[in-house]
């Protein structure tokens, strides 16, 4: 099995977007973490969350710290044994090909492949902003909201998602921090062991101590965590 980076810069980024982008609006009621959380700061109608932090001047910026032009994987082979959540599965098949052709004059052939899987939660995953959300009311277990405050109902439907889907994201391309729990931490982490915001913090300090935040090797994917929450 091949080594696996886990992703906390897409979690943090989902996180913060869901439950950070809160309006100054009091509520009547209480939600599980206080104050509603919608309006977004982006407008009532907004579906991409702290992505629309990723300014055509905050892509230049980011071109510009560029000095050696590595590439670093932070993901990793989808394949049976990567790490799923609960039971859940990862089946692929190759059909014994070749399944296609001959075709044309060049008599071209092509192989087709079966996967029967949750594309949730299997391996390395960016969650969109519809995947998490709050019972936000007491006396209704079926009051649900999520980011920007839709709706259960406005959200969900048997073939997909309505709104929010990650689809609705802009373009990242921005610069980011490698938040290294496990030097924090002095160990690998346990299965359930919480990251708290106190502990990033803790950990980019810890990194700002020892090397230059600017240097190359500390900008590996995206993270506008401290800036979502408006």
């Amino acid at each position: 099995m091949k080594s696996m980076r886990t992703l906390y810069l897409c979690l943090i980024l989902v996180v913060t977007t869901i439950f950070l982008c809160r309006s100054n609006v009091a509520w009547a009621g209480e939600t599980p973490i206080g104050p509603k959380w919608w309006p977004s700061p982006y407008g009532e109608k907004d579906e991409a969350g702290a992505t629309n932090l990723i300014t055509p001047d905050r892509v230049l910026a980011a071109t510009k710290i560029i000095k050696m032009g590595k590439v670093i994987r932070i993901g990793r082979d989808y394949e049976r044994g990567m790490p799923l959540f609960g039971n859940r599965d990862f089946a692929l098949r190759n059909l014994g090909g070749p399944n296609g052709g001959p075709f044309g004059k060049n008599k071209i052939i092509w192989n087709d492949e079966f996967l029967a899987t949750e594309i949730g939660q299997v391996g390395t995953q960016l969650d969109g902003l519809g995947h998490l959300g709050l019972h936000v009311s007491e006396q209704n277990e079926g009051e649900t909201r999520y980011y920007n405050g839709v709706t259960g109902a406005e959200l969900i439907s048997p073939y997909g998602l309505k709104k929010l889907g990650v689809e609705k994201l802009k373009p990242l391309f921005t610069t980011g921090h490698l938040v290294d729990m496990v030097a924090l931490k002095g160990g690998m982490m346990n299965a359930g062991q919480e990251i708290t915001v106190a502990d990033i913090k803790a950990a980019l300090e810890k990194r700002a101590r020892t090397t230059a935040i600017s240097s190359p090797a500390t900008w590996c994917s995206f993270t506008l965590a401290g800036e979502a929450s408006g």
